[in-house]
């Protein structure tokens, strides 16, 4: 069994945990120098400035109703799940539709370097439209904070801009250092610290670190927010903790921390408390073949916590088991490796983890 969080599962379904933080913007051929220019190099067909009323998380797991039949290849759920919706009114428009409110999507971030839009802060936007129809932006657009963008620049008709390699993100602030302290002696083995800001909705963190052998870490690089810091542990790639700050495992009961410009917080100390894990196996079938297709694998994502899931392979007889879950609500489904040539869909079960379960019983659907 292994475990992967939701921010790899957007990325293609990968089988282990990996990095998604880094985005690069490719570098103009030539130096930029109003945002006119900036428009026209990256073929904005809106520019407009506005206020965020909404970040929604256009995923089709996550909108299926239980029961429903949805896709089991892996890149079907990754297309709808890689999609943040951005709903804002518009307070300026200079190019594009004169609306008062404008509907675009962004990736979730990190390496697809979707825009970290915040609800309620003031935009300038420079958005495209997307091959669905639909507007879309990301950090290497040119979209900024109005407040930044208006220190750069007067508006979008002409006048001085400052050269960025990166337009849009945001610079540097702060850190946050601590030490973890566990409960035994394998607590710190194999684990990552991760730094999610308040109010987002993306499923990929906004910053990671690796404790030391003694537990100390410190995340680099922090933006201004409100953020949760969450310790995930995996021994033997089955993960054994996952526990927020300062040792909770309910996201309601965390402590909020504030990073704040030009401020240092003191170093904090993260206790991680033990927790029980319950094994869940059972069958996945096929009412049209008695033996399953190649590359058939269960997936457990967690109904309440958007960066906990774990992944099970199924034998050609339908059998699977997952060694070591959390307890919790979770929404259980079956995939398939997008090389098969058959397609397949599956039901969205629910799965309550309070114990041992031994014969969760999963549907594999030939279209």
């Amino acid at each position: 069994m292994r475990v992967q969080f939701v921010a790899a599962v957007i990325l293609g379904l990968t089988l282990i945990p990996v990095r998604v933080f880094g985005c690069t913007c490719a570098a103009p051929t030539a130096p930029v120098n109003t945002t006119s220019e900036l428009a026209a190099r990256n073929r904005a067909d809106a520019i407009f400035e506005g206020k965020v009323e909404r970040v929604e998380l256009g995923w089709k797991l996550k909108e299926a109703k239980l029961g429903d039949v949805i896709p089991t290849v892996a890149t079907d759920l990754d297309q709808d799940s890689s999609v943040l919706p951005v709903s804002l009114e518009v307070l300026h428009s200079y190019r594009g539709d004169q609306q008062k409110a404008m509907r675009l999507t962004t990736g979730p971030g990190g390496g697809d370097c979707g825009f970290d839009f915040e609800v309620g802060k003031r935009y300038r936007v420079y958005a495209f439209n997307h091959e669905a129809g639909e507007l879309s932006t990301n950090v290497c657009s040119g979209t900024t904070l109005l407040e930044k963008s208006r220190r750069n620049s007067a508006d979008p008709h002409g006048q001085s801009v400052t050269p960025v390699a990166n337009q849009g993100v945001a610079t540097a602030t702060s850190k946050l250092c601590g030490r973890v302290v566990p409960t035994d002696a394998t607590g710190s083995i194999d684990s990552q610290i991760l730094l999610v800001r308040l109010g987002r909705k993306s499923p990929v963190p906004d910053n990671e670190a690796g404790p030391d052998r003694d537990g100390s870490f410190c995340l680099t690089d922090l933006n201004p927010g409100k953020y949760h810091l969450l310790f995930v542990n995996r021994i033997e790639q089955s993960l054994t903790s996952f526990v927020y700050f300062p040792g909770v495992a309910d996201p309601s009961e965390a402590t909020a921390i504030e990073i704040i410009p030009g401020h240092t917080p003191p170093d904090l100390v993260f206790n991680i408390p033990a927790q029980a894990t319950f094994s869940v196996s059972g069958t996945v079938s096929n009412s049209d073949n008695p033996h399953l297709p190649a590359a058939v694998r269960v997936m457990l994502m967690s109904a309440g916590q958007p960066l906990l899931a774990y992944t099970a392979d199924a034998a050609t007889s339908g059998a699977f088991v997952f060694n070591n879950v959390l307890p919790g609500e979770y929404w259980a489904i079956v995939t398939v490796d997008p090389s098969v040539e058959s397609k397949w869909s599956t039901r969205k079960a629910r799965v309550e983890v309070v114990g041992d379960i031994t014969h969760l019983s999963l549907e594999l659907i030939a279209n």
